[in-house]
């Protein structure tokens, strides 16, 4: 088992534990294209509107990538973490709650767990990432105590969020309209990293590539 798979794991059982919820059917639930394996696995329940959780894999290159994306009308933020592994060191392992408005009552057991865990080579965040919160990890990690930290850090980042969203409850139409647009945000700013959308784009096309982040990887609100 690898880093991705075994977050891939934890997510997985995560969204599926989480109250009434139901498989978001999708058009991409395998892609295959020369060397390429894709899935792609969608939930929906009470207070998230999408949970995807995209796993890739070629000869060299393992990836992750997940988002819990609320329904706008649930005073809750946004999980994410993001991988990026060859076989012999993960270069990027990503995990954050971002802010949303209205729902920074979460970070005080997030600041908790984030004070608990260092790693020994965290990476800066390009321009366009200020969309997440100061409790964010973003690292290389090449020893494997440090993946089983991180594997930690999702693992407990995740209980919290998933609390959180069992206790949400619906807000008024105007909180709910202020959450819709930071959600937006969130999607546009993360559509401006231009290594997803040139690896996509080398594995696939232009074309394709920029359809799949919009509509896939990083879609807005209705």
């Amino acid at each position: 088992m690898t880093l991705v798979d075994d977050i891939a794991k934890v997510i997985r059982t995560s969204a599926r534990t989480l109250p009434k919820v139901e498989i978001l059917q999708n058009d991409f639930e395998e892609i295959k294209h020369n060397e390429v394996y894709i899935s792609n696995e969608m939930w929906h329940c009470p207070g998230l509107r999408k949970i995807h959780l995209e796993v890739a894999k070629t000869k060299h290159l393992d990836v992750l990538h997940c988002v819990f994306f609320p329904d706008p009308r649930y005073n809750l933020p946004i999980f994410g973490a993001d991988i990026i592994a060859t076989p012999s060191v993960v270069t990027a392992a990503i995990v954050d709650i971002s802010p949303i408005s209205g729902a920074d009552y979460i970070y005080d057991k997030i600041k908790i767990i984030s004070d608990n865990f260092t790693f020994n080579e965290p990476r800066p965040l390009p321009e366009w990432a200020d969309i997440f919160s100061p409790y964010m990890k973003f690292q290389r990690i090449r020893e494997q105590i440090e993946q089983v930290h991180f594997y930690q850090v999702v693992m407990e980042y995740l209980i919290v969020y998933c609390d959180a969203v069992i206790a949400a409850e619906q807000g008024s139409p105007l909180t709910t309209e202020q959450r819709k647009q930071d959600q937006i945000r969130y999607s546009i700013q993360q559509r401006k990293n231009p290594k997803t959308l040139a690896v996509l784009s080398n594995w696939f096309d232009k074309e394709w590539a920029e359809s799949y982040i919009d509509n896939i990887l990083f879609c807005v609100p209705v």
